[in-house]
């Protein structure tokens, strides 16, 4: 019997790992799409819904593509994802989750922060969670990623999924 359900939604950093391999004990949807803006998950949230039950925490990791193309004012578009799905499910917790420090350019570095730091803003104001799980690690330890400065690696997904799960602990055990 699974002890929560999670919904992973985003772009390939969600797409690209086996989570429910590594969350055994959980149901967990993972809704990640390579290449995929965030105006896109906003577009596809309706099928989402659809299909599955409703989630206990939901996992918000998008953004980078948008990054990548150099269209930095996605907040508002991330806004609204969490908007709706707040209102699609009130008893769920929302974690939006901080962008990796990907290595294609300092300027695309620099952009990050500030993004990073809109997103937190969202996150308060809206009522859920922030995890800023990859500023721990990203400035000090280049290795992280896979060739193309934009993947992570299976040692960074670990130290993801265990800060994840940390934090996924903390709100449930704060919850009863």
């Amino acid at each position: 019997m699974a002890q929560g359900t999670f919904l992973l939604i985003g772009d390939s950093l969600i797409a690209g790992y086996d989570w429910q391999a590594r969350m055994p004990f959980f149901k967990v949807y993972s809704y990640g799409v390579p290449d995929e803006k965030i105006q896109d998950l906003l577009n596809r949230l309706p099928a989402i819904e659809q299909a599955i039950e409703p989630p206990d925490i939901i996992l918000i990791m998008s953004g980078i593509n948008n990054v990548i193309a150099e269209d930095y004012v996605f907040i508002d578009v991330l806004r609204k994802i969490v908007i709706r799905l707040s209102n699609t499910y009130p008893n769920a917790e929302i974690i939006l989750n901080s962008l990796p420090h990907i290595r294609i350019s300092l300027l695309v570095d620099d952009a990050i922060r500030h993004l990073n730091s809109y997103i937190e803003t969202v996150s308060r104001e809206s009522g859920c969670c922030y995890l800023d799980n990859f500023v721990k690690y990203s400035d000090t330890d280049p290795d992280i990623f896979l060739s193309d400065g934009i993947h992570l690696n299976d040692e960074a997904y670990d130290r993801w999924i265990r800060a994840f799960l940390e934090f996924v602990s903390f709100l449930l055990e704060d919850a009863n």
